[in-house]
């Protein structure tokens, strides 16, 4: 009976999670027998070969698809395709890191732990097919994440924005509660096919309990997505944290609450879409607009790269608004785009920042003459902001291209007018970069050493070879992406 009961769950359908949480266990264990105080290079070389293992098992598992423990999760092509991509970033983010961490004197095994176990709730969200795994992917992930932004703690800015993304981050965890209970309310289930079916059910007299209950869970995922006017605590947050985790948080997490945003939305909440669409449009002109403008204001790159990446989230909420497979995969695409070129951008960033512990650190000055000092590297932050403002042959600018694409077919032109529009504003703050580097004179006596590490040397190499290898050929990961939201409307 008891193997039957087993059986029933499909177990092995999660077996790349099974992994994961064995990986953490051994790395704790790693941690507990290796000398205090010494290099925490055995947890990364445990954490790195871990992840491969997980790898491996995605790609073993790549064809079980199907619900698991009575419909509470659910494995397709999307959640393949998220394994997949959460796993690389969060591989790339531990390879890079570990001369980084001691350059910025917080060389403790539990970055690496924290960096595992938010992959952790990442995975549980892109597969969770019912709002209760959902809850509980987010907040293992978000804890993490606080954790991790504050590991600064010398650092006064670390420790404010780890302080206010926890606050802010609890109390949205209220409203996403309430909205799950207000769900659970009128529809008697909180499994995601069930609400589907009741909501196709009551049409459109569909109470007002569960108007605010999707309300509520959309203001949740407003936060998470750091959607205008749910995106102040991000700037804080990604200043603060140390930069291998500002370039970790602004990709990982932000696909994983996507892709629990998509499903979520397009599955359970699918026949609301006429009701939505007015809210997501405001919510997307908004994002990209108020994005942009703090971001031409900022005289960090650091911090501009974070308001940036707002408004790519708004970019990612004019997709979502078609409700048709092609926004989704359009989703998808940019996702791993962005994740690429922002991890690059923000490698060379550590690389040209004068002092890690300088509160007022990564300056456009610090750029000033780099074309000139480090052709190498300032050819490789270039491309990255090229790719970024969307200019061809880049693989922004097909990122971009798709999302408007969906949007005009969609009938949303005047959206995608604004969304070309805000692409055009941020032209100035990406190209002053390029500015800097290539136009204006060397200071030699404000020149710092360059932070070279031959980790974070190869993965900038490999990014820009993508950014570039994708905006020459786009359509084999646009067919991957379009592969798996197949089965997902």
């Amino acid at each position: 009976m008891f193997d039957n009961l087993i059986a029933g769950m499909h177990v092995g359908r999660i077996l790349p999670e099974i992994v994961l949480v064995g990986v953490v266990l051994l790395a704790i264990l790693t941690d507990v027998i290796s000398p205090r105080g010494k290099s925490t290079g055995p947890v990364r070389l445990v954490s790195l070969a871990g992840l491969i293992g997980v790898l491996v098992a995605t790609i073993l598992k790549k064809d079980d698809f199907g619900q698991a423990f009575g419909g509470m999760v659910m494995i397709d092509g999307f959640t393949f395709f998220f394994r997949v991509v959460l796993t690389f970033i969060t591989f790339i983010i531990i390879y890079v890191s570990e001369k980084y961490i001691g350059l910025a004197k917080i060389r403790i095994a539990e970055y690496y732990l924290m960096l595992l176990l938010a992959l952790f709730g990442m995975m549980l969200m892109v597969m969770a097919n019912d709002l209760l795994i959902l809850f509980l992917g987010i907040e293992t992930m978000s804890i993490c994440l606080y954790t991790l932004v504050g590991m600064s703690r010398h650092k006064a800015s670390s420790n404010e924005g780890a302080l206010k993304y926890f606050l802010l981050g609890a109390f949205t965890t209220g409203f996403f509660v309430y909205g799950i209970a207000l769900i659970y309310g009128s529809t008697g289930s909180t499994n995601l096919t069930d609400i589907m079916v009741y909501f196709r059910t009551v049409n459109t007299a569909m109470p007002v309990i569960a108007w605010a209950g999707v309300g509520l869970i959309l203001i949740a995922f407003a936060f998470k997505t750091s959607l205008v006017p749910f995106h102040w605590w991000s700037p804080d947050a990604y200043e603060g944290a140390p930069t291998t985790i500002t370039a970790f948080m602004s990709t990982a997490p932000k696909a994983a609450a996507f892709a629990a945003f998509i499903r979520v939305f397009y599955v359970g909440f699918g026949d609301l879409s006429s009701g939505l669409e007015p809210v997501l449009w405001w919510i997307a002109v908004l994002t990209m607009t108020v994005g942009n403008l703090i971001a031409l204001r900022q005289d960090s790159v650091k911090r501009m790269l974070a308001f940036s990446s707002i408004t790519h989230a708004g970019y990612l909420v004019v997709a979502l608004l078609t409700w048709e497979q092609m926004g989704a995969s359009a989703i998808l695409f940019y996702l791993v785009v962005y994740a690429i070129m922002n991890i690059g951008a923000f490698l060379v960033a550590i690389a040209v920042n004068r002092d890690e512990s300088d509160e007022k650190g990564y300056s456009y000055e610090d750029y000033r003459g780099l074309g000139f000092r480090k052709p190498i590297l300032a050819f490789a932050m270039m491309i990255f902001m090229l790719s970024l403002t969307g200019i061809p042959p880049t693989a922004g600018f097909f990122g971009k291209y798709y999302i408007f694409s969906a949007a005009v077919k969609s009938g949303f032109v005047g959206l995608a007018v604004i969304g070309v529009l805000n692409s055009a504003v941020s032209v100035y703050y990406y190209l002053r970069v390029i500015i800097m580097m290539y136009l204006k004179e060397r200071d030699e006596e404000k020149e710092a050493p360059i932070f070279w590490a031959g980790e974070m040397v190869s993965i900038m190499f490999i990014c820009v070879v993508l950014v570039i290898v994708i905006g020459i050929k786009p359509d084999w990961l646009l067919s991957i992406a379009q592969a798996s939201v197949s089965g997902l409307m």
